[in-house]
């Protein structure tokens, strides 16, 4: 069953390269949209996203899944966010809810993002549950983002419990054109992804976005994720993709 479901996987992402090489100059001409941590852009307060993400780690071996996310834009400083994945292979699933605050600076045209997180996940093979809570500030301009913050980490396991420290949350990322524009290819380096925190591992990888018709993005990634903490349960020596769109209304 492992077999077929790379293939499906491999193919999705080869199709996906393909359709944004051919995308890519045509929609120079399309519309704008701002693509980041989702600023309100004054028109579509809803926001819908979903990906289906497949991988390989020396722990669980193959796996894939799905995630879907929804934000509302309550106003043009304030939003809330909701999620869910699951990635079977791993037997992991999990949900978190996020409130958030923009702080717009002239400098760089820049914004600053405030905002905290709680989640939960279930390594069902291991009969784990973990809580996290975080609390980051970004910083992003059209180019560039920088991402600091601070994540606790509970977990449990066997009827007891174990804290992590309050650890570092950090991220770095780059693009080769401004996040209005149609189509753009990025590079990353941080220790937390939608549905982890590390500690001191840092993640990198590629990824990319394109404007399709219908209000539709079309988005994609490639990730490395070494070994590290507990966190990591399912994941070590990791690497990963994700394809997905976004949609506004």
């Amino acid at each position: 069953m492992l077999i077929p479901l790379r293939q499906i996987f491999v193919t999705l992402m080869r199709k996906a390269i393909l359709i944004f090489i051919m995308l890519c100059l045509p929609l120079g001409a399309m519309a704008q949209a701002y693509f980041g941590e989702h600023k309100y852009d004054g028109v579509h307060k809803n926001e819908a996203m979903g990906y289906l993400q497949g991988g390989y780690n020396s722990v669980t071996h193959f796996y894939m899944g799905p995630a879907l996310f929804y934000k509302r834009h309550l106003t043009d400083r304030w939003s809330v966010e909701g999620a869910a994945q699951a990635q079977f292979g791993k037997q992991l699933y999990s949900f978190y809810g996020k409130g958030g605050y923009r702080l717009p600076w002239k400098v760089f045209n820049s914004d600053f993002y405030f905002d905290g997180k709680i989640m939960y996940s279930r390594y069902n093979q291991f009969n784990t549950n973990e809580f996290v809570a975080n609390v980051s500030a970004t910083w992003e301009t059209p180019y560039f983002m920088l991402r600091l913050g601070g994540s606790y980490i509970h977990y449990q396991l066997l009827g007891t419990g174990y804290s992590e420290p309050i650890t570092l949350t950090f991220g770095i990322g780059t693009n080769i054109r401004p996040r209005t524009n149609p189509w753009n290819i990025g590079i990353f380096f941080r220790n937390y992804d939608d549905f982890y925190y590390e500690n001191w591992n840092i993640n990198w990888g590629l990824n990319f976005y394109a404007t399709l018709p219908w209000k539709l993005k079309l988005f994609g990634e490639f990730n490395v994720r070494p070994a590290g903490s507990m966190s990591q349960l399912a994941s070590r020596y990791e690497t990963s993709g994700k394809l997905g769109v976004k949609y506004v209304w």
